[in-house]
């Protein structure tokens, strides 16, 4: 099973972990919208594997960042609601 970590600029780390057979980009895709107002540093795919001793390997993923970081530059506030408000 794989699980994507996302690094955040001055915020813990995140986890998703994508539907079985989701492609990562998807993944990310779908979780941008709540991480908006953050910096992602660095995207990695954690992967079990039994012959390491902490049981896990980590794997930078460049192209799930590069997605991520178009996703939020795209739709910087999406999600949130906006209220004007009139001065009188």
């Amino acid at each position: 099973m794989k699980h994507i970590i996302i690094e955040l600029e001055n915020l813990p780390k995140r986890s998703i972990t994508p539907v079985s057979g989701e492609r990562l980009e998807r993944a990310v895709r779908k979780y941008a919208c709540y991480l908006q107002g953050t910096r992602p540093v660095r995207v990695l795919v954690q992967e079990y594997d039994a012959r390491l001793s902490s049981r896990f390997c980590y794997t930078p993923a460049p192209e799930p960042l590069e997605v991520l970081l178009k996703e939020l530059r795209a739709n910087p506030r999406s999600g949130v609601e906006t209220v004007s408000v009139k001065d009188e």
